[in-house]
């Protein structure tokens, strides 16, 4: 009877992964947008063989570590860049169905190891991994290209989960400790590599310790295991934080709330996401939430005391009755370690539906066996006909919604539009809005965008930006007056779209687009170097002052400026700039002195990357020497 079970959820299972495709496979027509170009274009680089792969992957730009894994993949797909984007998207959804697969697993196995009967098992198994791989809040994740990080993160972390109860059952013997132990190390580290986050496996597993397996025999010495093993990460997590705080609270600088506003807004996302999660908001879903209320006291609104309070209530209660609710205790405290990290106090952008990839396992768990255990109190048939009918109802909306969203990741034009019109308080939103109609060569419907940016978001300098790159590639495009354009630059906040749009703006110029004279970019470029907002990427603003220099054909000025960016952040490739600069303005000698201190300063490992330009460099710089001296 147990296999006629197996056989006949398995294949309902197979069902739902094909009806995953379904769904998803028209929104798989999308484009790269916002962090996708920023984390990718250095695919463009990669037919520099594996030199080129290895650069990529160390070098990365997503974060501090770099999230090599993640950035494999990438590298892998380096021949779709940048004009397949459906190559990209597809590897995630099958990424996704991957975890759908491997999140039934981990529900069968959780849920047989606290003994319930098997077919209970199997439709808990079922109905909670067809909801997570259906619901419309992951379109978000799965079909944003970069995203691809947090669905490996959360793929090792399954695999680390479910090899850890494998191992769990197994004790007290030596091949039980081996899985576990293998569990945290391996799956741990290798979820890290893909994503920051990756290290929540250890608190997951506390969570699954503290509910589920409390009961579970254990050998004596395995409270020395969770210590050295699960609670020690944690402290050196705590200590590196420590030990950071200060380039930690930096984030805050460029942001438009304080560490306390976003410690007070966090409780009403994270209620706004579980009311996504249940779906008690059907709409708003997206990528675009910049434009999210910033909270800015406990009682004004009271909402913000309101919402803490019902946090901590249920943070609480979810630990003092992990005995007798343990599965629901389970969801609530699995729902809450996910978002441990992106949650907090780190000072990142306060919302994205991808934090909620997994953390909603434990949401959707819970809520299921809830639902299920009141159906067997319901005593007349009547009744479960009507809680039967209305649970399809509910289960059958999951998809639809989901299939209206993956419709409009399709459709670019009209998702674009959508965005912009539903958040026209997110800079972001506009933004995108003005990018995607330049690159269409829309470019009045694009300057319409621009200034209404300019109106809307006086404060930044971006927009006027965008309106000057739109009349370099229009001549039906005002160019807007670069005096004002300049006294804004002095006090506006930083936008890291300025950056990008001022290596557009110096290409054009280079090109003869662009009607902008010298004094005015210098200017331009003095005011926003020397804007206190914008202290935190100096460097940056100096680097495009020194490319601005160099299209100028000023080699000096742009050797000074470019040796001026290196005193506030080092690049190796910002240096390499300069070698060759140093080498066209006939300064050989001096061009030879920075390419020792250039390989002095670096380590073994981007030395062993670098180190052929830097042979060449050396070889240039003696032939060009002799032949200037001849």
């Amino acid at each position: 009877m147990s296999k006629k079970y197996s056989i006949i959820y398995g294949g309902l299972f197979y069902l739902v992964l094909i009806n995953a495709i379904w769904i998803y496979w028209h929104g798989l027509q999308g484009i790269f947008i916002f962090d996708d170009i920023t984390n990718l274009q250095g695919l463009a680089n990669i037919d520099e063989g594996f030199n080129g792969i290895v650069k990529f992957l160390f070098e990365g730009r997503a974060s501090r570590i770099g999230r090599p894994i993640s950035l494999f993949t990438f590298a892998l797909q380096a021949d779709s860049w940048p004009y397949y984007p459906w190559d990209f998207k597809y590897i995630n959804l099958m990424i996704h169905l991957l975890n759908g697969c491997l999140i039934f697993w981990f529900i069968l196995i959780l849920t047989r190891i606290v003994a319930l009967p098997e077919k209970r098992c199997l439709l808990l198994a079922l109905l909670t991994s067809s909801i997570w791989l259906l619901h419309p809040l992951q379109v978000s994740t799965v079909l944003y290209v970069v995203q691809r990080m947090t669905q490996l993160s959360t793929l090792f972390t399954l695999i680390g989960l479910i090899v850890y109860l494998y191992g769990r059952q197994l004790l007290p013997t030596k091949l039980g400790l081996f899985w576990i132990s293998l569990s945290v190390i391996l799956c741990g580290i290798l979820a890290t590599l893909s994503k920051e986050n990756g290290i929540l496996l250890v608190l997951y597993i506390i969570v699954l310790e503290m509910t589920l397996l409390k009961n579970i025999p254990k050998p004596r010495w395995f409270s020395i295991w969770t210590g050295i093993f699960l609670y020690f990460p944690l402290v050196l997590l705590c200590l590196y934080f420590a030990t950071n705080i200060g380039s930690l609270l930096q984030a805050y600088e460029i942001r438009e709330f304080t560490i306390v506003e976003r410690l007070l807004t966090q409780p009403i996302i994270l209620i706004d996401y579980i009311a996504k999660i249940l779906l008690f908001k059907t709409d708003n879903f997206g990528l675009f939430h910049d434009d999210f209320p910033i909270y800015h006291n406990l009682l004004e609104p009271i909402t913000t005391l309101l919402a803490i309070i019902f946090l901590s209530i249920t943070l609480v209660t979810a630990i003092l009755l992990r005995y007798k609710w343990n599965i629901l205790a389970f969801g609530i405290l699995f729902f809450l370690a996910g978002h441990v990290l992106e949650s907090s106090f780190i000072g990142l952008m306060l919302y994205f539906e991808h934090r909620n990839y997994l953390p909603m396992l434990g949401i959707i768990f819970s809520t299921v066996y809830i639902f299920i255990k009141l159906f067997d109190y319901l005593i007349s048939s009547f009744l479960q006909k009507i809680a039967f009918s209305v649970g399809l109802l509910l289960l059958l909306l999951f998809p639809l919604l989901t299939w209206s969203q993956t419709d409009l990741w399709g459709k670019p034009l009209k998702q674009t539009v959508l965005w912009a019109q539903q958040h026209p308080n997110s800079p972001i939103a506009q933004s995108h809005a003005i990018v995607f109609f330049q690159n269409i060569k829309q470019y009045e419907i694009a300057a319409k965008y621009a200034k209404h940016m300019i109106k809307k978001f006086p404060q930044f300098n971006a927009p006027y930006l965008y309106l000057i790159e739109l009349a370099c590639s229009s001549k039906q495009i005002n160019m807007p007056n670069i005096t004002t354009v300049i006294q804004n630059a002095k006090t506006s906040k930083y936008d890291p779209a300025t950056l990008n749009l001022l290596i557009s703006i110096i290409e054009k110029r280079k090109k003869g687009y662009c009607s902008i004279d010298s004094m005015m970019m210098n200017k331009l470029f003095n005011a926003l170097i020397n804007n206190p907002n914008n202290i935190l990427y100096q460097a940056h603003f100096y680097a495009r002052y020194a490319l601005f220099h160099l299209s100028e054909k000023n080699y000096k000025l742009a050797i000074k400026t470019g040796k001026q960016a290196l005193l506030l952040e080092n690049s190796i490739y910002l240096r390499l700039e300069i070698i060759s600069w140093l080498i066209v303005d006939k300064q050989f000698n001096e061009a030879m002195i920075f390419l020792e201190q250039t390989k002095k300063q670096l380590d073994p490992i981007k030395f062993n990357l670098h180190h052929k330009q830097l042979d060449f460099f050396k070889t240039q710089i003696q032939k060009m020497q002799k032949l200037y001296k001849i």
